[in-house]
């Protein structure tokens, strides 16, 4: 019964840390668009990419979480409790850097 447990909570982690980067990914795309259009300042697109990259940031972190409970030893633990610090270390660096105007 806990096999298919962990399957499916690690196949929705999965799916929402994809969503996560592929909302970054998007982000950077679209940034680098805006960047060649006259239309827009480099502050705009600063800021614009910053909270689109904070917003990509939020799910790749609640997927960590997510597969976090899945983890099954103190190794594992502490690594993903590493990648999740940096990331919100990063996303409040990124939060600093939209707010500044």
């Amino acid at each position: 019964m806990f096999v298919y447990t962990d399957l499916i909570i690690e196949f929705f982690g999965r799916i929402i840390q994809y969503v996560g980067l592929f909302i970054v990914i998007g982000a950077v795309i679209v940034s680098l668009y805006n960047v060649l259009t006259p239309k827009y300042t480099m502050e705009q697109v600063r800021h614009t990419l910053a909270r689109q990259i904070i917003f990509g940031l939020e799910f790749v972190i609640a997927a960590d979480i997510l597969l976090a409970t899945l983890a099954t030893d103190m190794f594992q633990i502490g690594r993903l409790g590493g990648i999740v610090l940096i990331r919100v270390v990063l996303g409040y660096a990124l939060r600093k850097e939209a707010e500044f105007k």
